[in-house]
This record gives C-alpha cells, structure tokens and sequence, in this order.
C-alpha cells in the first residue's frame, strides 16, 4: 500500500485499555508485530507527523551500539530511498532511538513467504507475474548499483490489491558490516536456503547471486519445496558450491529461464533485465492467472515473516479451479499476466479487468521508442491486453517499440488487444568470406561494401605472416545487423627473439645452430683472445637475453687463439733462467731436450725472434742433448 491509508487488520493507535504504544524517534508509534526474523522484528505503526500508516523494522538492540552499521545502515537507507520504482519497497526514514529502525511503506498482502506458508503454491502463469515483477525491480536496482544480497519469499510483499514489491535493499550490505559476528550463523547475511553460490564461497556479489536468488524462490512457489535444503547450514551451503539448481519437470514452460538462471557459475547466468526477456518467452499458451489467495501481514506467534527457518512441509492446499480461456500462441500470456495479477485493481476481490460488466475506454498512450517490457507494462496498466509483433529496421534498436496498433490517441475499449510492433534491431547483412589474408585496409573496405564494419581489431605475433595481415574473422555469425562491427585479428608479424644465454665460451659452430634455430642471422667474426681457446665463442653482439626483432644479425666473435708474439733468445741461459724469461714474455709450454743437470741452452725451437702463439710449445735443447719430435721433458711454467 503506497497512499498510507490505514490497513483491514485494524488501527495501529491503542485502546482506551492498552499500553500506550512505544514512539521511536518521537514520530512513529509502534502497533502489533507482524513479523519478525533473524536482524528483528516489524512492527505496524503510525506516523504521528503525517497521521499515515507505515511499517517499521526495528533491528536488534545490539546492533544500536555498533558505529559501523549505524554509518552503513543510514548509508544503504538513503541510497534504496532514491531507488523510487513501482516494484521496489520505499524507504520513508531511519534512525537509531534505543534500537536501529527502518521506517517503511505499510503493505497489507503480506508476504510471499506467509502465503506459502500455508501450504499453497502458485500456478505458472502467478510464478511468471511474480518473476516478473522482482525482475524488474532487480533490474533497475542493479542499473543503479544496489544489489539485494538477500532475496528471499519474506522480502516479496504484496499490497492489498496484490501489487508485488520486494523490501530489505541495502539491508544485507548493512548487516555485512557489523562487528556482531554473533547475531548471525557462520558470517553468512541473510537466508542460506536462497544463498547464491559465490555466497557460500564468500566470494564478491553481483547482481547475478540476486537472479540465482529469484530462481530458486520460483522453484518453492511453483513445486513447494526448495532445492539444496540439508540438514545443516554448512550441508546447504556446501551444495550450492557444486551443482547447478535442478530445476523440476514440474516447472513446465518456466523450467528453461531457471534453469539459466541457476547455473553455479554467475558468468554464465543472465541479467535481470535479461531473465525477465526469458520469462516472457515463457509465456505463450499459459492460462490467465487467478488472484492470488494473499495472508496479510501476521501476528507474532503466527507464521513468520522472515523465511529464515526452515519450512516445514505442509500438505497442499487444492488449487482453484483455472478459468477456461487460454491465451493464443501470438499473445505475449505473461502482459495478460501482469494485468492479472500485478496491477493495481487486478487482484483480489473479483478484477473488473476479467469480470467488470461495464466497459470504459481511454486514449492510447505514445508508446514509440518505449523499451518493449516498458511499454506492454503501461498497456496492461491501462486494462488493455498487449500483442507483440516483430521485425527488423535499420537505425534501430533491439526491443524498441516502432509502432502501435491502434495509434496514439486512438480510443480503445478496456480489456482491447494493443499490437505492439517491435524492433529486432537492424536488418541483417551477409560477413563477407575472404577477410583472411587481406591487409587491414583490403579487410575494412570489404567490409564496408557489404555495410558493415571493422569492429575491434587484435593484434597476435605470427612468425609466417606478415605484420598488418588478417588471420582470423571473430564473427559469431555468418550473418550480423546492418552496421555491426566485425572483430578482426590481425598478424603483428613475427615475435621478437631473445639473444640465448650459454653461448660464449662454447663451440662457435654451437652457437650458429642455435641462433639459426631462432629465426636469427648469425654473422661470424674471429678475433684473437688471450684466454679463450680458438674455435670458442668470445661474445655475442646484442648480449645474450637481450631482446631483439625477427631476423636480426647476431655477431658472434669467435677465437683464433692469443696474438702471436717474439719468442725471446734464451741460448746460452741455464734451464731455469730460460723458463723464466719465456714465462716472462708470456710463452707458458716448454719442452726440455737433454740432461738439465748443470747444462746450458745450446739450441732453441723456434729460433729466437721468430713470432708464436703464446699456447704453442718452445723446445729447449741443452748441451749434449738432441732435438726430438716426439719425446722428452717438458714443463708449464705460469
């Protein structure tokens, strides 16, 4: 109820003979208890400064003293207070007096919860209205920013004449922020028996956990019980973690948008916006809904309000008799639907919309350029049923109204069928074959021939394809709306190479082969080195893990060995004298030919001055002794 008009159930003010009533914030008078759950108890009350009805719920006592949820608590309130949408509960006022409160609009249906509670369950088509309904308030909350954490059947609550609206925004992130671990089980905020699976991981939410939520509350509306209820909080939870919700036979034509809807992994689970387009996919040949049989708002004591216990199975309630009309298959049932069930005056009591034997007509509204849930809301608002007819047109967009029939202004009789004329967005175009393999330019004029156009273009390495040449089409496709882009990929030619470590000082032969291998052009210089052996890399140049393009030229210096040099004159010297002046000039192998006993050098090998490798050999023959070739004494000298 949104006009504050005080409820059936009576008046909140007491009796001459009742207490007086508790005043929270020296405005709202508290009247009975209609509720209460795990965060606290709601109250019918009475707003002194307005003479208005409204609900409060007062959150426990302990939560008054947390600083932290007061600041969080007065921040959610007054971001769900600038949420305003016909589906979502208004926020009237909060504040702290002994205990934390939320003041609220005052609806008269009660629940979801308490009308299950009875042991009844709904139809398809009222499973459908109601989906649809929460779906967008979902909707525009999560366009908004705000996600529910904490949708359950208590927080679905229906106004006298069965107006759906869901409660508690913000209430859940609130709560998260207390400090008053005890209050709840497990760190877990809200109702574990519609917690989604990235709840129970604790990971970051979405607004997907809040459409996993919806499913599973359809599944208990239609079939009466709910799936991956265990016997523990922690056995629940632990199933939700694994297996997608199994979604019965008896769900009929809603079964495929839930099963969607309640996959494990949020990724791959649609929008609100976008599972309220599945349900209305749904809709085709389902019966006109019934009213639903509302419960009101209880007293404590009565069943609760708050879901947050487990139900305890009941026997079913018979279902009503279902009217005999059944809606055609190129009418849109779940218009018909809403009209039955969610607006105003449809519900409850017999809705002149069905039954009324006098007819009224009205204009109909401009509805062109309207989203197309939008505007069939508005029709079945009206009293009208809503047909939707599609088709294509270039410059539009997907689920745009084009046109009405009747027009704008014309005068249709309530209960009259408006033709919605809906767009599937543009006409669709060919993705031109042959794209791979042109440069980027080739790619995009052709595409642009065939009006289309390069959508996003990627870049990946490819060693055999020239950089700026497609190699790859991403169309989903093989045909796309007029005016789409076509995502490319496109060769950046081939990667870049590093230099290899391990080279130097190995095998110059090695080392060509490797950078070969590579895609890389070694080219061999020789140079002397001192220490280094001849035939062995000396360096590389780049340096070795240095990064290079495709291709480059690689020097690689290569040994020949130290610079030849002067051997001195050592004839005459005794042997050691000899070794030491050869050691000296940097000759380090030394043969000795002949006694060394007292003997001096008597010839040498090569001949003084003569020029050689410091690594080669320099014979020494001494007094009395012979050259050899193949033996004698030889000695290091460093």
């Amino acid at each position: 109820m949104t006009d504050g008009s005080p409820p059936e159930s009576g008046p909140v003010r007491p009796g001459p003979d009742q207490a007086p009533a508790r005043v929270l914030g020296g405005r709202y008078a508290l009247g009975r208890a209609i509720g209460t759950g795990a965060s606290g108890t709601v109250y019918a009350a009475e707003d002194l400064d307005l003479g208005r009805h409204v609900a409060v719920k007062v959150l426990h006592e302990a939560l008054a003293g947390d600083p932290v949820f007061v600041e969080r608590l007065a921040q959610e309130a007054r971001i769900v207070a600038g949420l305003q949408h016909p589906n979502i509960l208004t926020v009237y006022d909060w504040g702290v007096d002994g205990s934390a409160y939320l003041v609220t609009e005052y609806l008269a249906g009660g629940s979801l919860r308490s009308l299950l509670d009875t042991g009844r369950t709904l139809s398809h088509s009222q499973a459908l209205v109601v989906g649809l309904d929460v779906c967008q308030a979902l909707d525009h909350a999560h366009q908004m920013g705000v996600v529910h954490r904490d949708l359950k059947p208590a927080n679905l609550l229906f106004s006298q004449d069965g107006h759906l609206k869901v409660s508690d925004f913000g209430l859940a992130s609130a709560l998260a922020e207390t400090s008053r671990t005890d209050i709840f089980v497990e760190g877990i905020v809200g109702t574990a028996r519609f917690a989604s699976p990235e709840q129970a991981k604790g990971q970051s939410l979405d607004g997907r956990s809040d459409v996993y939520a919806l499913a599973l509350v359809l599944v208990e509306s239609v079939t009466g019980h709910l799936p991956f209820v265990e016997d523990t909080l922690v056995g629940t939870l632990r199933a939700r973690r694994r297996r997608d919700v199994p979604v019965p036979a008896s769900m009929g034509p809603l079964g495929p948008a839930v099963v969607q809807a309640g996959v494990v992994d949020p990724n791959r689970r649609p929008g609100a916006g976008e599972f309220g387009r599945l349900l209305l996919d749904a809709s085709a040949g389902l019966l006109r809904p019934e009213p639903l049989p509302l419960v009101g708002p209880g007293e404590i004591g009565a069943a609760p309000l708050s879901g947050e216990v487990p139900v305890v199975p009941k026997t079913k309630a018979p279902a009503e008799p279902r009217p005999e009309r059944v809606v055609g298959p190129n009418r849109r049932a779940p218009w018909v639907l809403v009209a039955g069930l969610m607006v105003v005056g449809a519900v409850l009591g017999g809705a002149a919309l069905w039954q009324g034997s006098q007819q009224s007509t009205a204009r109909v509204p401009l509805l062109v350029g309207d989203d197309e849930v939008d505007a069939a809301a508005t029709i079945v608002e009206a009293g009208w049923l809503a047909e939707p007819r599609y088709e294509r047109r270039d410059g539009t967009r997907e689920g745009q109204v084009l046109s009405t029939e009747p027009a704008f202004g014309a005068e249709l009789e309530e209960g009259g069928t408006v033709v919605l004329v809906v767009s599937l967005g543009s006409t669709r175009v060919a993705v031109p074959t042959g794209l791979v393999g042109l440069s980027l330019p080739e790619a995009t004029r052709l595409l642009e021939a065939v009006e289309l156009t390069a959508g996003t273009v990627a870049e990946v390495h490819n060693d055999e394809v020239e950089a700026g040449m497609v190699l790859q089409v991403a169309a989903v496709a093989a045909e796309l709306p007029r005016g789409s882009g076509v995502d490319l990929i496109v060769s950046a030619g081939a990667a870049p190479r590093t230099v290899p470590v391990g080279l130097v000082e190995g095998p110059a032969e090695e080392a060509v082969a490797a950078l070969t291998a590579l895609g890389l052009e070694p080219v061999v210089v020789e140079a002397h080195d001192e220490f280094i052996e001849a035939g062995a890399v000396v360096s590389l140049q780049p340096a070795p893990d240095e990064e290079v393009p495709f291709g480059s030229a690689i020097e690689v210096t290569v040994s020949v060995g130290p610079i030849p040099r002067p051997v001195p004159d050592v004839v005459g010297l005794g042997l050691v004298a000899a070794e030491d002046r050869l050691a000296a000039a940097g000759f380090r192998v030394v043969e000795v030919v002949g006694s060394a006993e007292g003997g001096t050098i008597a010839s040498q090998a090569p001949p003084a001055d003569e020029e050689l490798s410091p690594v080669e050999r320099v014979v020494l023959v001494l007094e009395g002794g012979e050259p050899q070739e193949d033996e004698g004494t030889s000695a290091d000298t460093e």
